[in-house]
């Protein structure tokens, strides 16, 4: 989705959203403000205007004028389209590419939690590729090959399809038409999701590529690249998403199991892991030993944690989770 102040536009599934509530906008009004997105804050000429949303068609300009006046009304905001005397328009409105904005009414992109797999041969490979021959020759490949895989043809479709497996990887477009492909990588990490990411791109810079591989990237693939050397690097990532995903299915279950503990639970629970005696906890909350002694068998319960050892095992991935959200705050 495209941000522009109180309003999301999703230029894929031509869907516009005024504060969460759908704007009724026209197939001409749709195109103009299309146009003027595409163009970045560019000037954008009647000529080009024309072109672009009455291809082949003879109009006059007060038509063009109608669709302004639509679009400033529906926006409530006259200042949104800037007129250039003698040179066209230009959108004055800051845009932001927020491919984690969900389309309202609509499921953001999540995963449903399933049980641990032993077979790489199960991970899907998610390719997010603008350009249609790509995807239909990695398409192809794929399907040569019995791998399991999904086309995407941008990152907001990517985004806006719920995904049922955290075992996957993606084969992803650096140069996406809306959101770039260190957008995409941005926000699969703000959401927790395990999956590897290889890049793909006609043309690369050691920077973003320095950047990309920073952030946690596998590879970075220039096209075209040769098929035989693509599969055995599948080869290797998809093993490394199977790992993750059995990583990431494993600390959702553990905090699952401790939003099952009370507050007074997960204080006893940090003391039990701190080492601390059923006298000294005892002391610390003030209660009777007999009491903690409940505390605790609770909180192995609710855990199902078989011994002690299990459980400071679980309380490092609390604690790990937790210094993640303060480091995301800061």
């Amino acid at each position: 989705m495209i941000r522009i102040g109180n309003a999301q536009v999703s230029l894929e599934r031509r869907e516009a959203f005024l504060d969460g509530k759908p704007m009724p906008l026209g197939g001409r009004a749709f195109e103009v403000l299309a146009t003027l997105i595409r163009a970045n804050g560019r000037v954008v000429g009647k000529d080009e205007l024309f072109s672009q949303v009455w291809a082949g068609t003879v109009v006059e300009d007060n038509n063009l004028q109608v669709q302004i006046s639509l679009l400033r009304k529906a926006f409530g905001d006259r200042g949104l389209i800037q007129t250039i005397p003698r040179r066209g328009y230009r959108l004055a409105a800051e845009m932001s590419n927020d491919v984690l904005a969900p389309v309202p009414g609509k499921s953001p992109l999540s995963i449903v939690a399933g049980p641990p797999v032993d077979d790489s041969g199960t991970v899907l490979v998610l390719v997010v590729d603008d350009d249609p021959s790509v995807r239909t020759a990695l398409g192809r490949l794929l399907r040569a090959e019995d791998i399991p895989h999904r086309l995407y043809a941008s990152a907001e479709e990517l985004f806006e399809t719920p995904c049922d497996t955290p075992y996957a990887c993606l084969l992803l477009d650096m140069n996406l038409p809306v959101a770039s492909g260190l957008d995409v990588q941005q926000a699969l990490h703000r959401l927790e999701l395990p999956w590897p990411i290889v890049f793909m791109t006609g043309y690369g810079t050691i920077p973003m590529t320095v950047q990309a591989m920073r952030a946690g990237a596998v590879e970075f693939l220039t096209k075209p690249f040769d098929e035989h050397k693509l599969l055995e690097l599948l080869q290797s990532v998809r093993a490394r998403a199977l790992a993750q995903g059995r990583e990431w299915w494993h600390v959702r279950q553990v905090r699952e199991k401790y939003g099952r503990l009370t507050q007074r639970e997960r204080q006893v629970f940090s003391l039990v892991v701190g080492g601390l005696t059923h006298k000294q906890i005892a002391k610390a909350i003030g209660t009777s030993e007999v009491t903690t002694k409940v505390h605790k068998k609770n909180i192995m319960n609710k855990m199902q944690s078989r011994s002690l050892v299990e459980l400071v095992a679980m309380h490092h991935v609390i604690d790990a989770g937790a210094r993640c959200e303060d480091q995301g705050a800061a």
